[in-house]
């Protein structure tokens, strides 16, 4: 049995699905390049010991972090064309992990998403997205009990609640990954 949400709490399905991709995109990003170096390197003798005959001393590159190519609404490492950027602003020192802007069949309606990593403070970047958001007409929703691990998880809704905007800061070891969706008018 699945327990009642909390009083208080908005979320839209394609935004939870936006953010739930864009966490389940994250996960699989924890370490940084020298990292991933680092265990290549670490790998390579037993790499060549398992070669084939004739082989010993050559590998195969690891394969990429990012299976799916991007198509033309989705942009790996920087935004995508028409992301809108005046109410999803971008902290200078980010590095931008995924975005998208996928528009809604006929409708002037888009389904975007961001998720970065950065070193502004959770109360930062809340201040960031909280005053871009409310000065384009949107209100933030606050939910009465949180059960999230996250160090900000904030909603945002506009046009009586057609679009909507949820944002979450994982906060570990002095570094934030954000991840932001919504469906928002064009």
């Amino acid at each position: 049995m699945t327990a009642p949400r909390p009083a208080g709490r908005v979320r839209a399905p394609g935004a939870v699905a936006v953010v739930l991709a864009g966490g389940l995109l994250l996960a699989g990003c924890g370490g940084d390049a020298a990292d991933v170096g680092a265990a290549d390197e670490a790998d390579a003798p037993a790499l060549e010991s398992a070669a084939a005959p004739g082989t010993a001393g050559t590998r195969e590159e690891p394969a990429p972090l990012v299976t799916a190519a991007p198509d033309e609404y989705s942009e790996v490492g920087d935004l995508v064309e028409d992301f809108p950027i005046d109410l999803l602003p971008v902290p200078g020192d980010a590095v931008i992990l995924v975005t998208s802007a996928v528009p809604v069949g006929d409708a002037d309606v888009q389904e975007v998403s961001l998720n970065l990593r950065t070193s502004a403070t959770p109360e930062e970047l809340l201040e960031l997205y909280r005053t871009a958001l409310t000065a384009a007409g949107f209100s933030e929703v606050t939910a009465e009990t949180s059960d999230s691990d996250l160090a900000v998880d904030v909603t945002f809704v506009r046009s009586g609640g057609d679009e909507l905007v949820s944002i979450g800061v994982l906060d570990v070891d002095g570094a934030r990954t954000v991840t932001i969706g919504g469906r928002i008018h064009k």
